[in-house]
């Protein structure tokens, strides 16, 4: 069978990586806090019918039924920890990625080590898709234009507003939405592509 997707989750920080693979999952399944680095270990994150076919970086995968059994996700550590094996293997595991999905904030998204990492993605011709988070409405109009110029080409691009969490520490399923359609559709085209099932 087809392995799934493999879309790691990484970023700067602080940048709420944990948080949106919880609310994309509807599961409090990668822990959160404040404490810096909070993702010291990544976590695979997949549904219970695709566990034999994810096995990566000796990771043993939590079951998040709500995923489809085309996609797995992992919550990577970060990219700019002060551990420096944390950013070896945050490094790891974007080279095994079939798409990077790259977290910053409205306040980080112009640090050079975030753009040291969008280079490699767009160099490698990786899929790649960034999210803003924790955008307040009065910066959109100002942050987009200036991050799309950044870019330098057509990048699939979220924006996650400032929101209040659930008390499970989750963003709004509204919120997170376009996002879980973006990557329902990549796990889906690359079942087409290499004529698999899920």
């Amino acid at each position: 069978m087809t392995p799934p997707l493999l879309a790691v989750i990484g970023g700067p920080t602080g940048a709420g990586k944990s948080t949106l693979v919880n609310s994309l999952v509807r599961a409090p399944v990668s822990a959160t806090g404040i404490l810096r680095p909070t993702t010291r270990t990544p976590t695979l994150v997949c549904h219970p019918r695709s566990w034999a076919r994810v096995h990566r970086h000796g990771l043993t995968p939590v079951s998040a039924p709500a995923l489809p059994a085309n996609l797995a996700l992992i919550d990577a550590p970060d990219i700019n920890s002060i551990d420096q094996a944390n950013r070896d293997l945050s490094n790891e595991l974007f080279d095994d990625a079939d798409l990077w999905v790259f977290v910053t904030t409205a306040a980080r998204y112009a640090d050079a080590e975030a753009w040291r990492h969008l280079r490699a993605a767009q160099q490698r011709r990786v899929d790649l898709a960034v999210v803003l988070d924790r955008v307040p409405p009065q910066a959109v109009e100002e942050i987009l234009p200036h991050l799309t110029e950044l870019l330098g080409e057509p990048v699939p691009l979220f924006v996650v507003p400032d929101s209040q969490l659930d008390r499970q520490g989750m963003l709004p399923e509204r919120v997170v939405t376009p996002i879980w359609e973006y990557l329902h559709k990549c796990a889906a085209s690359k079942m087409v592509d290499e004529g698999g099932d899920t």
